[in-house]
């Protein structure tokens, strides 16, 4: 029981660090996202100042600069914004759970025997073990 609750712990730490890896992933992204639309409202502001300014070579220049880095920053934040799940974080959450589980199984038949095991009288003790175990299937199904 207790190798199954180690199993069951290192499941757990290796879920929470895949979770951690891929938030911190979609941080990273969504950061370059904000850089670059930061560099996209700076381009259209330089755009608009030398399409004002004089003619329309710089502008047109700063625009394309402009409209290539709208489609990073949506590219990038496409990318922040989708959420695909991690292999390994899903497999880890199922071995903890399983583990738990057995865990919970082993827990119940040890409690189940226990009054069978406590009692001098087979007939009362067995009366004990049925009714323990009725309870544990009713608990185990909520």
């Amino acid at each position: 029981m207790i190798s199954l609750l180690r199993l069951a712990a290192q499941a757990e730490a290796l879920r929470w660090k895949r979770t951690g890896r891929g938030v911190a992933i979609q941080a990273a992204l969504g950061a370059g996202a904000a850089v670059f639309g930061l560099m996209l409202l700076i381009m259209l502001h330089v755009a608009a100042l030398i399409w004002l300014a004089q003619g329309r070579n710089g502008a047109v220049a700063a625009l394309i600069v402009a409209a290539v880095d709208l489609v990073i920053a949506a590219v990038l934040g496409w990318l922040a914004a989708r959420h695909a799940e991690d292999p390994i974080q899903v497999e880890a959450q199922r071995v903890r759970d399983d583990a738990l589980k057995q865990v919970g199984d082993t827990a119940s038949r040890a409690m189940m025997l226990a009054p069978l095991l406590r009692s001098r009288n087979t007939k009362k003790g067995l009366i004990g073990a049925a009714v323990t175990a009725a309870v544990i299937g009713f608990i185990a199904k909520r």
